[in-house]
């Protein structure tokens, strides 16, 4: 729907409406696999993936598939030069290889589980990170997870991706990096951006945290948030120091598995610094 194909909204609606009966019936096993517990921290417990993806989807359809996040560098193109011939008309076009999708298809490693959406930026005054209304969040997040996990045998790499997350979006998706948390409160009433190190951060804790196991190790995960510190200290540690209270102050509600992966990643990043913190604060 973001392409410059068109024609092809009676196509998307016909597949929500399809998708509207699995997606919008709550699951049996999500309470299982809760962050925090739905009783006690309504506001926290965050929604299965698919209901939310289903959602965002209604509500971007009814905005013509706005999709503000996903760049469009041909209507760039068009609007620079609207008399010459359009580049993208005469390239030549390449074939899509054809997809064999395997029968039966295999169920993965964790079939009976949905994936629980995790923010641990979800109780601040001011949104740092897209709501969960706005399709963004899955975007973005869906983008950042795929990397995470999938260039495991690369920390540096990964983690020089996420710290350059902004250059990969529409312009005005994201504020300029490092931005302190006040002058997110003073563009309170601008058009909405995001800060760039929350989104990375907010993602590898929805990893870190995933129940009933992660995709790798925990370590790599340590690691990651490590390497990250590293190469944007000044943008990193203050995304960090937010989500680090946002988890200490809900350890009561927290599953206790995951309690148990607080304490093990916060001792083990703290290690990697000289056990530096402001212990006054506590």
């Amino acid at each position: 729907m973001s392409s410059p194909a068109a024609g092809f909204e009676s196509q998307a609606n016909a597949l929500l409406d399809k998708t509207d009966i699995i997606a919008s019936t709550p699951h049996a096993l999500v309470d299982l696999v809760n962050t925090f517990s739905p009783e006690e921290n309504r506001e926290a417990a965050g929604p299965s993936v698919i209901s939310l993806l289903q959602k965002q989807l209604q509500a971007e359809a009814s905005k013509g598939w706005a999709l503000k996040c996903l760049p469009r560098p041909w209507k760039d193109v068009q609007e620079r030069e609207p008399d010459e011939q359009k580049p993208f008309d005469v390239v030549t076009k390449v074939p899509f290889p054809p997809i064999t999708v395997p029968n039966p298809v295999p169920n993965g490693a964790r079939p009976l589980f949905p994936e629980v959406y995790l923010s641990v930026y979800a109780d601040q005054e001011v949104d740092t990170v897209p709501p969960t209304s706005d399709i963004s969040s899955s975007l973005l997040r869906e983008a950042l997870v795929d990397t995470i996990n999938l260039l495991d045998f690369n920390r540096v790499a990964t983690a020089k991706y996420l710290i350059d997350i902004d250059c990969y979006y529409t312009p005005g998706t994201f504020v300029k990096r490092a931005t302190p948390f006040d002058r997110m409160r003073e563009r309170a009433g601008e058009v909405p951006a995001w800060k760039p190190e929350d989104v990375a951060v907010d993602a590898v804790f929805s990893q870190l945290y995933q129940l009933p196991t992660p995709e790798h190790k925990l370590v790599y995960y340590h690691s990651l948030l490590t390497e990250c510190c590293k190469i944007g200290p000044a943008a990193i540690a203050p995304s960090l120091g937010r989500a680090i209270r946002f988890l200490y102050n809900n350890l009561e509600t927290m599953d206790l598995e995951l309690s148990n992966r607080f304490l093990d990643w916060f001792a083990h990043h703290l290690s990697n610094f000289g056990f530096t913190w402001k212990w006054s604060e506590w």
